[in-house]
């Protein structure tokens, strides 16, 4: 059994490779269990495999976007059906997702089991290797255990037969007190950062076990234990380094953080990335992913479709939410139709055109060129210039169910090809940290204008916003908290984390309609897009195309959240029969 896995392992870091340095491997031939944890390379093999906790882009976007109400997917997938409380304990995702958590555990625990027989090599490799694996075991722990809460704790491996198969499940509470020990012994065996553009940018530092601390401390209310954590990759902290990534332009360098050109795999001046997994088409046996033609697909339905809650939720110019400031112009009625979709986009924070295509963006791939057409919103399709939304399927463009389309993550280069893009994706940066500090401090009573002005304001500056100033939040009747929420929501779009921020919060009825709650609360859990009046053409509505009483998309209006069952995830009933230890279910999920 232990011959077999250690073959696999070796097999692992060249199938889910991260740059040139994970595709070294010893021959085959060559390994057994007696003679693999010999030299330091076969170590490095051995740790490489169990990157596959990582699993790319699929982690931050399309399972946590599918989750959320920022932008799911266009069809029923599985992570947008889990999201919407329609599903049952059979389900086949949640079953996979489980299943593949405890191997990937399983081949961390293996590694971390035998390193130390490699007696040939320097302790402190050993180390730095067996810190990224107990990063990737707590990173496992942390998705389990916030997707199922009590799960089975494992830290030894596990064969088939193994009375440790049938464990019981342990408390959220205990594995999250392993999680962030491990992390905070992790950092220390670990170097401090790893800088942009080298060979060994993708693999984990200790930098990025601090914030991925400060991530899983935030998560389960450790407030002190998050800011802390944060605290330690800030100016004057044991691990600081990194930095936002700005060349003032403050309209260009957020969309660029996201891109070619900012790709810190690549780009030595871009700091702000602390952990990514980074793919390269040019590899002798590339690895790549289809995010950018997934956003704007020029001849389908795009798949992740921005909603009009996360459109409303950027903020004017003036620093005044839409419903209060006298600089938004979506509200009224224009002529033609279409300047009120543009109006939208007005006089709106920076980051919502760096985020999501706007009027007048000449980098637009979401057309087919060649085909004639006499209508006049498809004839501007066919240019580089965007004009207006789509919604007529007919292969002649790129089609959304909510009136807008992603622009963030959207490299426009690739757009036209299906699967050939290598973009980074970002799992861990030092804006998120700022966002963690100062939620952390909130919630220590502890958030003043000096704790915004180093966190919330730095976030602003770099794409010219006008700052946070606390005294004026009083002075327009604005909450705090609901004001920090935003500007989450706003600054982390599309990086996985607002299913579990909403979770975190408390406001699970922003996920689904929950009829415990008021009708406004219950209006929110309804996925929307832009207003009837806004399509160049309405007539490509149909007759079974939903609106509400002001004209708005329904995009989806049968999600679901019930509390506190929905919190949680319905455990496998495939594990269940496994492992009988494993019940009872979750609250509500008995059935």
């Amino acid at each position: 059994m232990k011959k077999n896995i250690l073959l696999i392992l070796a097999l692992f870091p060249f199938l889910f490779s991260c740059n040139d340095s994970f595709l070294e491997r010893a021959p085959l031939d060559e390994l057994s269990d007696e003679n693999f944890w010999e030299s330091e390379l076969q170590v490095k093999n051995a740790a490489n495999a169990c990157y596959w906790a990582l699993v790319g882009k699929d982690l931050p976007i399309n399972m946590s976007e599918g989750l959320s109400d920022n932008a799911p997917w266009y069809t029923m997938s599985g992570w947008r059906q889990i999201g919407s409380g329609l599903y049952g304990s059979d389900f086949s995702t949640l079953n996979t997702r489980f299943r593949d958590s405890y191997r990937q555990l399983r081949r961390c625990n293996h590694f971390l089991n035998n390193y130390t027989r490699a007696t040939t090599v320097d302790p402190e490799i050993l180390e730095r290797y067996a810190g990224e694996v107990r990063f990737l075991r707590a990173l496992l722990y942390f998705y389990l255990t916030s997707f199922w809460g009590d799960v089975p704790f494992v830290t030894e491996p596990v064969n088939a037969g193994d009375d440790a198969m049938m464990a019981p499940r342990t408390s959220r509470e205990t594995i999250v007190d392993f999680m962030l020990d491990e992390l905070s012994e992790a950092a220390e065996s670990l170097p401090p950062h790893i800088a942009p553009a080298t060979t060994d940018f993708g693999r984990i530092s200790g930098a990025a076990a601090k914030a991925f601390e400060s991530r899983v401390a935030l998560q389960n209310k450790r407030w002190e234990r998050a800011r802390d954590a944060a605290k330690e990759l800030m100016p004057g902290g044991r691990f600081a380094y990194h930095q936002l990534y700005s060349t003032g332009r403050p309209n260009q360098d957020y969309f660029d953080l996201f891109t070619f050109i900012g790709r810190a795999s690549r780009n030595a001046n871009n700091k702000e990335a602390i952990l990514s997994y980074v793919y390269n088409f040019e590899l002798s046996n590339p690895t790549r992913h289809n995010l950018s033609r997934e956003l704007q697909v020029p001849d389908q339905i795009i798949r992740f479709n921005p909603t009009k809650s996360l459109v409303d939720s950027y903020l004017c110019i003036d620093g005044l939410p839409i419903y209060k400031s006298p600089l938004y112009k979506g509200n009224g009625t224009y002529t033609p139709a279409y300047s009120a979709y543009d109006s939208v986009f007005v006089n709106r924070d920076p980051r919502l055109k760096q985020s999501i295509v706007y009027p007048g963006y000449d980098k637009w791939h979401g057309r087919v060129d060649g085909r004639g057409t006499t209508n006049p919103d498809e004839d501007a399709s066919r240019t580089n210039i965007f004009r207006s939304p789509k919604f007529n399927n007919d292969g002649r463009g790129a089609v959304t169910y909510t009136g807008y389309y992603c622009l963030k993550y959207c490299e426009p280069s690739k757009v036209p090809i299906y699967n050939q893009d290598d973009n980074d994706i970002i799992l861990i940066r030092y804006g998120e940290v700022l966002l963690n500090y100062a939620e952390a401090m909130y919630n220590l009573g502890s958030l003043n204008q000096s704790v915004i002005d180093e966190t919330i304001n730095l976030l602003r500056d770099r794409v010219g916003m006008k700052r946070m100033v606390l005294s004026e939040l009083d002075a327009n009747g604005l909450d705090l908290k609901t004001e920090l929420q935003r500007e989450r929501r706003v600054e982390l779009f599309m990086e996985g984390h607002r299913w579990f921020d909403l979770v975190r919060w408390e406001q699970g009825y922003e996920l689904g309609v929950d009829k415990s709650e008021t009708p406004e609360r219950q209006e929110m859990g309804i996925l929307k897009g832009i207003r009837r009046d806004y399509a160049y053409d309405q007539s490509v509505f149909t007759s079974s195309t939903k609106f509400d009483e002001n004209g708005f998309l329904i995009f989806d209006d049968s999600r679901v959240f019930e509390n506190p069952k929905n919190y949680l995830f319905s455990l496998p009933y495939r594990q269940m029969e496994l492992n009988p230890n494993l019940r009872p279910n979750n609250p509500g999920w008995e059935d």
